[in-house]
């Protein structure tokens, strides 16, 4: 099964510091960075557009929660119009620095929303999220 990564997050340093993290976790050799929500759904619909039925592909998602142009909260409500048009498996995991727990509250409420994790990513983060993939 081919597996992508769409990290969706404004900051380029953490984002840098992600696709290492992830790269060295062998966890997908395709990443793809959207710097907002409006471009991780753009993303998302890209993927859509060149899947074949001969690949089964499975896209891991880092939602960022705090973004300009759209949130991550207003990606979540875009994703559910436009799930019914994606033919692959997605997996969402909003990764926040929030210290807000109204945040992680909301997250782990929201039924497309697999686990809610701290920044950064690192690699004890990617091995104990594995087994969700």
């Amino acid at each position: 099964m081919e597996s992508k990564v769409l990290l969706i997050d404004d900051d380029h340093m953490t984002n840098y510091l992600h696709k290492r993290v992830i790269s060295n976790a062998s966890l997908s050799s395709s990443i793809i960075v959207s710097t907002n929500g409006k471009e991780g759904i753009e993303e998302l619909l890209k993927i859509e557009d060149a899947h074949f039925d001969n690949i089964k592909s499975k896209v891991i998602v880092f939602l960022d929660i705090n973004m300009p142009v759209m949130d991550g909260w207003t990606f979540l409500e875009v994703f559910k119009e436009i799930k019914n048009k994606l033919n692959f498996e997605i997996k969402i995991f909003v990764l926040s620095s929030s210290i807000n727990p109204d945040d992680k509250a909301r997250a782990e409420k929201n039924s497309f929303v697999t686990k809610y994790i701290n920044k950064p990513l690192n690699q004890e983060s990617i091995s104990y999220l594995k087994s969700y993939f």
